[in-house]
């Protein structure tokens, strides 16, 4: 039996076999004993079932048996002091057999079985938790935590997981106030401050991160960790001196290549080439096959038109490398990271014409592809194979150049042909051939290639999403709301599906409640979305709180500010409440808006009539209050 089962046992009967050792601690509690070691019995051992009376009884909870199991265990009431601990401790060594062996269902009725015989060992509660996880029973693995975090405030470990759950959960705000707590119960423990600094940084929360940080270096001066993250948080906010400071300390507590060239690279960016060759150079003189160190020295070099410096370089990095042609490529992606790309264009063809690289194919159809030479990007592509990796990326790219071209049908005819070959399409592709046929008002086309896409990855959340806004597009709200229902059956948290039920509640002023519970949930999961936080304040609205609707939706303005509907929405709520001209400023904004989104891009006629509709609603609503003003 490994340590981590046997911590409780006297020394001498470690070594036992684990066999012998179940016997033994069976016979010494006083449970029922057995010539030979059986599984545990199906209910606990007599003694425990018992009830006698005495003046303090603890009811302890029925423990069902899994589905694959017979009969339940029944309510057993024990005495408070009698817990029979021996009991405890052999089921709880059992089921961390059964865990071990990643039997967890067992492990699982064996720990419930050792808190029938002792409900307040916490050496089992405690291991419920992570067994829970393992068994991806997050839910219930929080309740555990938060029911033993009450009853060990001070268990800083169990808070941590705690935070991890809830990260899963995307509930952050609930993680960072666990990793607080747990610093606040040991001051000198410093990796719950980093892992708030990273949560922080998730969130793009700059300036508590960087508070986090200060708050670590407070408590450790020599925290290799937090000057590294201030080092890259003060390089983005073009702090260079600050930086290279933090820099500096970090690569002076563990020296590290990777945090060099971080540094070097920063003083490239400040210009300073000098001192970022030096550390180049430092680099390739510790480590002469360090290629990016090798490739980034070619780019200062280059930079600075030393060509002779750049070009021997250039070859120490071909005689080193095992793969020359793979150097050359990311030598490439470096020109194309400089914004060279003719240069890198020219380089590719010269690769491709040596050696077949789809990688490199790709690259080049997309550079020509962004340098408008349509043909000849379409002529790269049509080269790769199903075989290779970037087949589909390929097929999108070509999609994307036919439609610049407006060869329509053509698009079509590519992806119906790659469909019919023996390779089988992720699902992009067929939601991409359903927007052709969308865009060519092809209906019928549309529900035959959901249909078909949903026979060849049943159950794909992103194609039950996309074929519910078909369904929506198509007038067919009701099918539509079907559809997102069903899909959150099978991921309740499902942003997409969340945003979109809720939001079609409150358009028909029905469910507001439950409307609002789900657009809560889907802010805490996105919490930075522009639409649904502009979903969010319509249910504000509805609910009559216009307050709170008018800061939901001037925070959905910021993140979006490029859609009509949110100020439509805004300026609803402020003639609710009786402010007409920030109304009319509002739905000036969502008419200009929406002229500018006119304006724009190839529409089918279905789209172009819907659109004509809304701007026609809008110049009706300022028509109305412009009126109501003159009056």
């Amino acid at each position: 039996m490994p340590p981590s089962s046997s911590f409780l046992l006297p020394h001498f009967l470690r070594k036992l076999p684990p066999v012998l050792l179940a016997t033994l601690v069976f016979s010494f509690t006083g449970c029922a004993h057995k010539k030979k070691p059986a599984p545990p019995p199906l209910v606990p051992p007599k003694q425990v079932a018992v009830i006698k009376p005495a003046p303090t009884v603890k009811a302890v909870p029925v423990i069902r048996e899994s589905s694959t199991k017979s009969k339940n265990i029944a309510m057993t009431v024990l005495p408070k002091d009698e817990s029979d601990h021996g009991c405890s401790y052999f089921y709880f060594l059992w089921g961390r057999h059964a865990e071990l062996e990643t039997k967890y269902e067992a492990a699982l009725e064996a720990y419930e079985k050792a808190l029938i015989c002792d409900p307040d060992a916490d050496f089992v509660i405690s291991k419920l938790p992570l067994l829970l996880l393992r068994m991806d029973r997050r839910d219930e693995a929080a309740i555990k935590l938060k029911e033993y975090l009450a009853r060990h405030p001070e268990d800083t470990a169990s808070r941590m997981l705690l935070a991890k759950v809830f990260i899963s959960d995307g509930k952050l705000a609930e993680a960072a106030e666990q990793y607080r707590k747990a610093h606040e119960l040991n001051p000198k423990d410093t990796t719950p401050l980093l892992l708030l600094s990273e949560l922080h940084l998730a969130e793009n929360k700059q300036e508590q991160a960087k508070a986090a940080l200060e708050n670590v270096l407070a408590v450790d001066r020599n925290s290799h960790a937090a000057h590294l993250l201030l080092a890259r948080l003060l390089a983005a906010e073009e702090k260079f001196a600050s930086a290279l400071d933090h820099y500096q300390q970090a690569i002076a507590i563990t020296p590290s290549g990777g945090v060099q060239l971080e540094m070097a690279d920063l003083l490239v960016r400040q210009k300073k080439y000098r001192q970022a060759v030096k550390m180049y150079q430092a680099l390739l003189a510790e480590n002469e096959d360090n290629e990016e160190a090798r490739i980034a020295l070619i780019h200062v070099y280059l930079t600075q038109n030393k060509e002779k410096k750049a070009m021997a370089e250039l070859k120490r990095l071909k005689d080193l490398a095992n793969n020359p042609e793979q150097t050359d490529l990311t030598i490439i992606k470096l020109c194309i990271r400089w914004e060279e790309y003719a240069k890198a264009m020219s380089l590719l063809q010269d690769l491709l014409k040596k050696e077949e690289m789809p990688e490199a194919r790709y690259l080049l159809g997309a550079l020509q592809f962004q340098e408008k030479q349509y043909e000849d990007a379409l002529k790269t592509l049509e080269k790769i194979i199903p075989e290779d990796e970037e087949y589909e990326d390929g097929l999108i790219l070509q999609v994307r150049t036919l439609k610049e071209l407006k060869q329509q049908e053509q698009a079509i005819q590519l992806l119906q042909s790659a469909m019919e070959g023996e390779q089988q399409l992720g699902p992009d592709m067929y939601v991409l051939l359903a927007s052709l046929y969308q865009t060519a008002e092809q209906d019928e086309a549309v529900k035959k290639t959901y249909d078909r896409a949903l026979k060849a990855h049943p159950g794909n959340e992103h194609l039950l999403y996309e074929y519910g806004l078909f369904l929506d597009y198509s007038g067919k709200k009701k099918q539509a709301l079907s559809a997102m229902q069903k899909l959150l059956k099978k991921n309740s948290d499902h942003v997409g599906a969340l945003n979109y039920v809720g939001y079609a509640w409150a358009e028909a002023k029905v469910n507001l409640n439950k409307a609002f519970l789900y657009l809560s949930r889907a802010k805490e999961l996105k919490p930075e979305d522009g639409y649904i936080q502009d979903s969010l304040g319509w249910v504000y609205y509805r609910l009559g709180n216009f307050e709170e609707a008018r800061k939901m939706l001037e925070a959905a303005a910021r993140l979006t500010p490029d859609d009509a509907a949110v100020f439509d929405h805004l300026a609803e709520v402020h003639l609710a409440a009786g402010r007409k001209d920030e109304a009319l400023t509002a739905w000036q904004k969502a008419l200009d808006l929406h002229a500018k989104k006119q304006a724009g891009g190839e529409k089918s006629k279905k789209q172009q009539e819907r659109e004509d509709r809304e701007r026609q609603r809008l110049e009706e609503k300022i028509d109305r209050l412009t009126h109501k003003e003159k009056q």
